[in-house]
């Protein structure tokens, strides 16, 4: 689950999806069975959870964004597990 999340994470950040600006494209990058995956699924409603992640409805499709008011702790999480 720390992969998928890692994996998630570094999409957002790279493609500074912060507040506002939202995607619907975040499962894209993930292998063929992790994008409908129970664990999948558990881990993005475990960032949302915790807040990193922002959720909208948009298009009839959930967008997702990062939450700048966890701007620390979501760099610290990046600099630990998603940078290569």
């Amino acid at each position: 689950m720390l992969e998928i999340k890692a994996r998630i994470i570094r999409k957002l950040v790279q493609w500074r999806k912060w507040g506002g600006s939202h995607t619907e494209n975040i499962l894209g990058g993930l292998p063929g069975h992790l994008q409908g995956a129970k664990v999948t699924k558990q881990a993005l409603r475990e960032l949302v959870q915790d807040e990193w992640l922002l959720s909208a409805i948009k298009t009839g499709e959930t967008h997702y964004s990062l939450n700048p008011k966890k701007t620390d702790q979501i760099l610290q999480f990046y600099e630990k597990y998603c940078k290569r």
